[in-house]
């Protein structure tokens, strides 16, 4: 909680106006009981206030309480709003600044953006004003009823700490089912996205009446858990309730007592009867206040942990502005992912800077491993990774993420206009965006669409081919001016033709590039400096196309053959 907690101290002006107002809102709720008493003893005489008096006092009782109540509302909502924007940004900015994405989905980050924080704000910054209402309440209350009787004001005192006792009693329970349903509920959210992610496919393979079984059990699961929290919430503000009701019932009856007695007028026992209830109701209310606020730790602690101390948590990031002159070199780089097993073993290659270079081998032999470490996504190896003799850990990241540039399989585009998705939101000049846009293929793209490049993109709106895609994501590395070039499968999905074009492209930059590829074809494989071919980790075997060939090894057999399925890769193995 002491993230939320310092957005709550940081704007202690709010908190003085609020609580200012809810020490006037609290007085006013009390003197309403001293209000009745004086009406009801002017009714039998043991008062001598006239009519219009009274109308009086009571109208302006009524346009002070809505005078208050009105701004006691909006200082709540205007602190709320400021302290749950901070926390908000607090973890977005956490997420995207973390150096590394960690175990936290999208669907989990919007889940808990929309649904957790939300659920905080209801359960911790309204209880948290409200609590102090209650308090305040209570005090006036009681200090009036001191005036009233000495004796009732004691028993009410005693008595009154029942209903707050009782529903601490199960304050473990509640948290734990709140927990469980918060859990469901993830998992639902996380459901959802996958139906609307995988669309396509769950229409392609006929899979529409398992993907809403699924969905509908989901979503019983979920309301089953949010029913058994309020439900079970129910059962703690019932206790609460009797309990109260029972006390009630013991200061009405000791009230009546007095007014018999002729201790205390009739006015008083109803001005006695409403200062009970604003003793009782602040207490049992307080309680469950209290109850939410507990509540809503462990999510508050799971934010803290899973995303904004995560994030700090990171590996100290280097100052120094990055610079490539001359050549990268890997020396000895070992990483394992669980520590048991090597996703990289002893890698030694060296890239000169301008040349191209290309990583093949079967599925899961450490190809985009070596890219992530490359990218600096990935710190935690043995070995160096040294750039011009600098170890790539101590350049400042965003000076190095300004010369280094990826191009994915997948290419992700936001819903904006083609222009922000090429420029990223960056001041390209139109000198250099028009440059990109022939160096990548794009002008009959751009010519074809009716806005040009004003034209949106993304879900929902133009779609793209995954050539076209392909096309954007090399306009970016250009506009970025990308020194060091890292290719990840960037034309696995593509035909043939467009995924050789693309090649030709990227092969042809201004940029050091390396490409993970599986597709072994010799008009592209030619144009490389150099291949690296990767098995288990290791690099097995390096040179030009025509010196793998003429080894007769392990890329010979896979070139020749086209295989990249796990039990014939052994055929070869066995055959090298």
């Amino acid at each position: 909680m002491k993230t939320i907690k310092k957005y709550i101290l940081k704007y202690k002006f709010l908190i003085l106006v609020n609580a200012v107002l809810v020490i006037f809102v609290s007085a006013l709720k009390a003197l309403q009981a001293i209000l009745f008493k004086t009406i009801v003893d002017t009714s039998v005489g043991n008062l001598s206030y006239s009519i219009s008096t009274l109308i009086w006092y009571s109208v302006g009782f009524l346009v002070a309480v809505f005078t208050a109540e009105t701004l006691s509302k909006a200082a709540s909502a205007a602190f709320n709003k400021k302290v749950m924007i901070d926390y908000k940004q607090s973890i977005i900015e956490s997420f995207i600044n973390s150096k590394r994405r960690g175990k936290i989905t999208s669907s989990e980050l919007i889940s808990l953006l929309s649904n957790d924080v939300r659920m905080i704000e209801n359960n911790y910054l309204t209880s948290l004003i409200s609590i102090m209402e209650d308090i305040l309440l209570f005090v006036v209350s009681l200090y009036l009823l001191l005036r009233i009787n000495v004796y009732l004001t004691i028993i009410i005192f005693i008595f009154g700490w029942v209903p707050v006792i009782i529903p601490q009693l199960f304050t473990k329970i509640n948290q734990e089912l709140k927990a469980e349903y918060l859990k469901k509920l993830e998992r639902f959210t996380n459901r959802i996205k996958e139906m609307a992610q995988g669309f396509e496919v769950i229409k392609a393979f006929n899979i529409e009446g398992k993907i809403l079984d699924m969905a509908s059990k989901d979503n019983k699961e979920a309301e089953m858990a949010g029913y058994k929290s309020d439900a079970f919430q129910g059962f703690q503000g019932a206790l609460s309730i009797v309990s109260g009701f029972a006390m009630f019932f013991v200061n009405i009856l000791l009230a009546t007592y007095l007014v018999i007695k002729g201790y205390i007028t009739v006015g008083s026992m109803i001005a006695a009867v409403q200062l009970m209830n604003y003793i009782v109701n602040p207490l049992i209310s307080a309680s469950v206040y209290a109850t939410k606020i507990k509540s809503v730790e462990k999510i508050a602690d799971k934010i803290q942990k899973e995303i904004i101390d995560a994030s700090k948590e990171e590996i100290s990031q280097g100052d120094k502005q990055f610079e490539f002159k001359n050549s990268i070199e890997i020396k000895s780089l070992t990483y394992s992912y669980d520590g048991k097993r090597n996703a990289l073993s002893n890698i030694n290659i060296k890239l000169d800077k301008g040349k191209k270079y290309t990583l093949v081998g079967e599925s899961g032999c450490g190809k985009t491993t070596l890219l992530k470490v490359l990218l600096n996504h990935i710190t935690d190896y043995e070995g160096q990774v040294l750039i011009d003799g600098v170890d790539i850990r101590s350049f400042d990241p965003a000076s190095y993420y300004k010369k280094v540039s990826i191009i994915q399989q997948k290419v992700f585009m936001f819903k904006d206009t083609l222009r922000n998705n090429i420029c990223l939101y960056s001041d390209c000049t139109e000198e250099e965006l028009n440059e990109a846009l022939r160096q990548s293929g794009l002008v009959q793209v751009v010519e074809k669409l009716l806005n040009g490049l004003n034209t949106v993109i993304g879900e929902g709106e133009v779609e793209l081919s995954g050539g076209e895609m392909q096309r954007i994501a090399i306009a970016r590395a250009l506009i970025k001016k990308a020194e060091l070039l890292l290719i990840d499968e960037a034309t696995v999905a593509l035909d043939k033709v467009t995924a050789s074009d693309i090649e030709r492209t990227l092969i042809n930059l201004d940029a050091t590039v390396l490409a993970v590829t599986h597709k072994l074809d010799p008009d592209i494989l030619k144009r490389y400096d150099e291949i690296f071919v990767m098995k288990d980790g290791e690099i097995i075997e390096r040179g030009t196309l025509d010196e793998l060939l003429e080894k007769r090894g392990y890329f010979y057999y896979m070139y020749n053959y086209g295989i990249d399925e796990k039990e014939e890769m052994e055929t070869i193995e066995e055959a090298v």
